[in-house]
């Protein structure tokens, strides 16, 4: 009789213990994961690590947009005592880095996704002095100039880390 109560009270004590385990790959794994509490399983990536991967291949394509947008600059007037003369200015993104990715907040109306940050390096360009306002715009603005500057870009991604295409909004970060 003894010997089957200690079996039934180590079963009792045991048996909560073999229900709590589970594989690694289980929804209950992956959930705690989720949620910080649990590790995640080898060779898992979050939606936000797919999405910083994604965001070299959004700079590339956004670099070559912006500049494309850019390319017929404005034309500026610079005063020489009393005449002046016309010359082109043109803002030419070199480089961009990607600084973040993480999930999107959950707004009312709008669908769960990521957002990405990207930040872009630019010089501005200009052409030769041209009496004219039409021969400033007609120069190519090759002259470099003194000034640069960088620019920070969001990019919206959906739920699976994948872009939609649209262009970045400017962001103060």
């Amino acid at each position: 009789m003894k010997k089957r109560l200690g079996l039934a009270v180590l079963l009792v004590l045991l048996l909560p213990l073999a229900a709590c385990k589970s594989d690694p790959g289980t929804v209950g794994q992956k959930v705690l994961a989720d949620f910080g509490i649990g590790e995640h399983p080898e060779g898992y990536v979050s939606g936000a690590d797919k999405v910083y991967q994604e965001l070299d291949t959004v700079g590339k394509t956004e670099i070559k947009r912006m500049n494309a947008l850019a390319r017929n600059g404005e034309i500026k007037f610079e005063e020489d005592g009393l005449r002046g003369r016309y010359y082109k200015e043109v803002k030419v993104y070199e480089s961009f880095y990607p600084l973040d990715a993480r999930a999107a907040g959950h707004q009312a109306g709008q669908d769960r996704g990521f957002t990405g940050l990207i930040e872009y390096t630019y010089r501005m360009y200009r052409g030769a002095a041209k009496p004219t306002r039409a021969e400033a715009a007609a120069e190519s603005a090759s002259i470099a100039t003194d000034t640069e500057g960088k620019e920070t870009f969001r990019y919206q991604f959906g739920p699976g880390g994948v872009w939609n295409g649209a262009k970045g909004e400017r962001s103060n970060r």
